[in-house]
């Protein structure tokens, strides 16, 4: 069965898409559904999962753009320590892009060989994927918030343990088995804090105005 439609595009061509496609296009925003899940983690991941966001649409709207913003951020650093070069910046934006955006992908690998059975398979589905993008979209937001308000450093620090938080009670929407639910929360914890930070910090080693 043909699961595609035909939509017009520009200049009367048609388009093909699927049905996940026309969904996403009719959904509430992804970043609407995340600032809300900021707010109401367990609601917030009940009403992100109902969405089915195709994982590319995710991506491309909500987890992409927040690396983006926390790159350019970088450069905010100029205003508050004028004496810093742009060189400098640019490998600071370049390296923290490179730490969420490899980040995201080495997660997913490496979790698959540290998870139980199930788990193993829930962490490649759908969600599974937007889970991912969505608990580094927090910590890219936090390290965004981080250059542009560097005198709210001390109160920022609690954010890793607030997105922590917010991993273990979207957990629960992997319907994982009561066994596997646990051993699942402290590997992605650790593995979603703890990989963006192991490539940043080697980033730095190789780049030494950074550091």
């Amino acid at each position: 069965m043909n699961n595609t439609h035909n939509n017009k595009g520009k200049e009367g061509e048609k388009v093909v898409t699927t049905p996940a496609q026309d969904k996403a296009k009719k959904s509430v925003a992804p970043v609407l559904r995340f600032l809300y899940l900021l707010i109401a983690p367990v609601e917030g991941w009940k009403r992100l999962k109902n969405e089915h966001y195709p994982n590319d649409y995710f991506a491309r709207t909500l987890f992409y753009p927040l690396l983006a913003l926390m790159a350019v951020s970088c450069f905010a650093s100029k205003f508050y320590q004028p004496e810093i070069s742009i060189s400098t910046l640019l490998q600071q934006a370049v390296a923290e892009f490179v730490a969420m955006f490899a980040g995201y992908f080495a997660i997913g690998v490496v979790a698959r060989s540290f998870m139980q059975h199930t788990a193993r398979e829930k962490i490649r589905t759908r969600f599974g994927c937007n889970f991912i993008m969505t608990a580094l979209s927090a910590l890219s937001l936090a390290a965004t918030l981080y250059s542009l308000f560097p005198n709210l450093g001390a109160l920022l620090i609690v954010i890793p343990i607030y997105v922590a938080y917010i991993i273990a009670k979207g957990t629960r929407f992997l319907r994982l088995p009561d066994n596997e639910q646990m051993p699942t929360i402290a590997v992605l914890i650790v593995l979603i804090l703890g990989i963006p930070t192991g490539i940043y910090a080697l980033l730095k080693s190789l780049m030494p105005s950074v550091g």
